[in-house]
């Protein structure tokens, strides 16, 4: 799906729908307020993906890596590090660690590394990735509640927001079977 198919939701959201009409053309022609309202969204879907990934469901990669001299420089991953997840070993051990604001002190030989990472910004005309169960709902609830919210309409906004951070957290809850402990006599 494209960036610019989450904004015409949006749009659709906020009451814009000839701003979602223009936005359907395969390269929308935009002037004035039209191109400023969609940079704006544009921001705002920029925004919301990285609220996302930080504060709400954590995009996770894991790459291998190969440390010599104990220190992982954060600048050595291929994507913008939040928080590690793991550090394994060759035989699939997990490694001992600790953080610091630029690198990470490996204590043995790590070879692979789970975390989670701040995505990169966008484009209007981009593909994107929906990690974690999102959809596109998800996304247009987010992007029109920031952007009510830039208008100065927080009333408005505030209803995207709840829908938003309802959806997320239907999400995030545990899906999994809940088990008990057996029963025991006393």
């Amino acid at each position: 799906m494209k960036v610019k198919d989450i904004l015409k939701n949006a749009c659709l959201f906020i009451g814009e729908k000839e701003l979602a009409l223009a936005l359907e053309a395969e390269t929308p022609s935009l002037e004035g307020k039209d191109e400023e309202k969609v940079d704006i969204l544009l921001r705002c879907f920029n925004l919301v993906n990285q609220e996302i990934a930080s504060d709400y469901l954590p995009f996770l990669c894991t790459e291998k890596i190969d440390v010599n001299n104990s220190i992982l420089s954060f600048e050595d991953l291929s994507k913008t590090l939040i928080n590690v997840y793991e550090l394994k070993g060759s035989f699939g051990k997990s490694v001992r660690y600790k953080l610091y604001p630029n690198y990470i002190e490996v204590f043995g030989r790590a070879k692979s590394i789970t975390y989670s990472f701040l995505p990169s910004d966008f484009a209007l005309s981009d593909e994107f990735e929906f990690y974690n169960g999102l959809s596109a709902r998800i996304y247009a609830y987010g992007v029109a509640s920031e952007y009510l919210l830039c208008d100065g309409l927080s009333e408005d906004a505030e209803i995207w927001e709840e829908r938003f951070k309802e959806s997320l957290f239907v999400l995030s809850r545990k899906k999994s079977e809940t088990r008990l402990p057996k029963r025991r006599w006393i």
